[in-house]
């Protein structure tokens, strides 16, 4: 299976989630400054992951997706998004992103540089809804 996680992050905390899948699965992690240069027909599985400000996501990454729209969704895709919550109000934000990018399987992250370093459980059960 062939990975790639297209990412925006500010914090280091969504860098470090992509990072953390990369490895774990074997894929490439990008961030979407560098992604135009990347195929995506050529990966069997897009991760997009974003940090979360004041309930949006980064332009440029929102940008990526609805231009790559019609190849991410005939991949099997994922999002996740790094923010400030912990309870049900990230997974209802989280919800409402995954809507407006068109992603059926997400997560929400708390902490995320924390989480890979300490307790990355989370991301393992977040990787084996997409793994194959």
């Amino acid at each position: 299976m062939s990975l790639i996680v297209i990412y925006a992050s500010t914090g280091g905390n969504t860098k470090a989630v992509a990072e953390y899948i990369a490895t774990k699965t074997g894929g490439k992690a990008v961030p979407v400054s560098d992604a135009g240069s990347e195929d995506l027909q050529t990966y069997d599985t897009i991760v997009i992951g974003g940090r979360v400000w004041a309930g949006s996501l980064p332009k440029e990454l929102v940008q990526y997706v609805n231009k790559n729209k019609d190849i991410i969704s005939g991949k099997n895709a994922a999002f996740f998004d790094c923010c400030m919550y912990n309870d049900e109000k990230g997974q209802s934000q989280s919800d409402k992103l995954a809507s407006e990018l068109g992603i059926a399987n997400h997560t929400f992250f708390n902490k995320g540089k924390k989480l890979v370093q300490s307790n990355p459980g989370p991301i393992d059960a977040f990787i084996a809804t997409f793994q194959n």
